[in-house]
This record gives C-alpha cells, structure tokens and sequence, in this order.
C-alpha cells in the first residue's frame, strides 16, 4: 500500500472513500445514524490539501482507499480524520496512515499529536491506544480540545461516548 501526500485530482474521491468507511458503523445500532451523516466536503479538504496536513492510501490504480488530515495548532497536530473504505478495513491501512502521519509530524517538530473518538468503537480509541495515544481526563483538556469535544456535541454525538486523546512524540523514536 503507497502512502502519499493527497493531491488536487485525489479530492473529489475523498468523500466516496469517507463514505465508505463509514458503513461500519451500520453495525453498531446507536451509531448507525453516523454511516448517513456525511463527512468531509470536497472544499475541506482541498483546504486541508492546500493548508494542512493531508495524505492519502492508494491503491495499484492510484485511487485512494483511505486518508488522513490534520491541523498543526502551534507545537501540536490534531488529527481531524483518519478513513479507510470499509471493503479494506482490517488490513492496516489505517495503521500504514497514522505511523505516516505520526513520522512526518516528528521531522517537523511536533511535540504531540492529538485527537477526538469514540471511547467505546473497536476500531476508534482501542486503535489509537495499541499505537500509543492515551486518553486525556477531563482536567488535562486545553481550551482547544474542550471546544472540540463541544462541538461534536452539538452536532449530535453524545459527549460521554468521546474522548480526546494524545500522543508525546518528544520521547519516541522516529
């Protein structure tokens, strides 16, 4: 699987991919509404493209089947999505992505990486602890992820089913 920086061509095929990695929430009942919500428009992430950090998963055609994006904020990156599409899902792609993204922040200084998920998705925070996040107690939230998280409330996700999570990357090894 090629990790590459996300281009201009590969936005409008990055909602179909978001689309389809969303499916797997069809499974589970209370979150299935998330499969129908909608993601990404092609506008944010051509501004992530441009702006932020965006990569993409491609497969022998050069057609992304997953991506990852996100936003330095100072000394920091937030993860702001990390999709994979559902036909692929368990094959570590989504791993290939985040250790992508986690070196590419530590050659440009990053301190730490961070993120919003779900507490209790099999594929949301236990995946993010095996690759060393840790979830943040409330009293560890900076006004930035206390937004976050307020944010994803309002839009509907019930907020004791997320957590904010972080990743040091002053001790890791590049």
């Amino acid at each position: 699987m090629l990790i590459r920086k996300t281009t201009s061509e590969d936005v409008p095929l990055l909602p179909a991919v978001e689309s389809a990695a969303d499916e797997a929430f069809l499974t589970l009942p209370e979150l299935a509404w998330v499969a129908r919500d909608g993601g990404w428009s092609e506008d944010e992430h051509r501004k992530r493209v441009n702006e932020g950090y965006s990569i993409v998963a491609v497969d022998e055609q050069n057609s992304p089947v997953g991506f990852l994006i996100a936003e330095r904020r100072g000394s920091e990156s937030h993860i702001q999505g990390l999709a994979v599409a559902r036909a692929i899902q368990g094959r570590g792609v989504g791993r290939a992505l985040l250790n992508r993204a986690i070196a590419d922040a530590q050659k440009e200084g990053v301190t730490a990486m961070t993120l919003t998920t779900f507490r209790n998705v099999p594929w949301n925070q236990p995946f993010y602890e095996r690759a060393g996040f840790r979830v943040l107690e409330e009293s560890e939230l900076d006004a930035r992820l206390k937004a976050v998280l307020l944010a994803e409330a309002a839009h509907g996700f019930a907020y004791d089913t997320r957590c904010a999570m972080r990743l040091s990357l002053a001790q890791r090894q590049p």
